[in-house]
């Protein structure tokens, strides 16, 4: 049952939410990183990890930038301030472009350089494949609805939860856990809090919960499933040709 609150009262809990959740994707993606690029330095380099290119060096920059933004988008918005936040809207969608290609070719340079602990690298080349692209679908309908400021704010949040998932899964991997279904947990439990947070504050599940939750997590299940078809691996080894 949603709480009885003014507009005043409700607008702010929604900004203290999409912040506070966006602030903590982006300290998953840093942690996740840290290791190999971040603070890479100070780390010995993770067995697996392909060398770091100037074009892996822009995916990391223009990755980074995309969180930062995410971060600050919704805190524009707790300020009162739509008019940046729409400039800086149409910026975003440009890196959002960038890290579609960039995901992709990123992807395929950890599977050419064999991420260990996973398994055939071609099979594991099905979670950042799949997350990218459906990171950039919810993106697109995210811009398409951007006037809808319910929908808008809730696909962003659900296009977040494609991109911890890399993060996630290198967290997971260096405690010594290389379960791909664990790899979707943070994007699941966010799914969920948006769920619980619509239940408590307006009674009901917004239908960008339902509709696009739902078929993330679907996306989920297709990659456990396909990951050593051999219609995959032929398409994988097919992606590995241009890297």
């Amino acid at each position: 049952m949603a709480t009885a609150a003014s507009p005043k009262v409700r607008w702010r809990r929604d900004r203290l939410f999409y912040s506070s959740v966006s602030v903590a994707c982006a300290l998953i993606v840093f942690l996740g990183f840290a290791p190999s690029y971040y603070l890479a330095p100070w780390f010995d380099t993770p067995v697996g990890t392909p060398e770091i290119s100037r074009t892996l060096h822009v995916h990391g920059m223009v990755f980074t930038l995309w969180m930062v933004i995410g971060v600050i988008q919704p805190l524009l918005i707790f300020s009162r301030r739509a008019d940046i936040h729409r400039k800086l809207g149409y910026g975003a969608i440009a890196v959002a472009i960038l890290m579609l290609v960039l995901g992709l070719y990123a992807g395929a340079r950890a599977m050419n350089a064999g991420f260990i602990g996973l398994g055939d690298p071609r099979a594991f080349f099905a979670i950042p494949f799949f997350a990218i692209v459906s990171f950039a679908i919810i993106v697109g309908f995210g811009v398409a609805w951007r006037n809808r400021a319910e929908t808008h704010k809730r696909l962003m949040l659900l296009a977040n939860t494609q991109i911890i998932e890399a993060a996630f899964a290198r967290l997971l991997v260096a405690g010594g856990f290389a379960l791909p279904p664990l790899f979707f947990v943070t994007a699941d439990l966010i799914i969920v809090a948006g769920i619980a947070y619509d239940v408590i504050t307006r009674g009901r599940i917004h239908k960008v919960w339902l509709w696009g939750g739902g078929a993330v997590i679907a996306s989920q299940v297709l990659r456990i499933a396909i990951v050593e078809t051999a219609a995959w691996l032929s398409f994988a080894d097919w992606v590995k040709t241009f890297v």
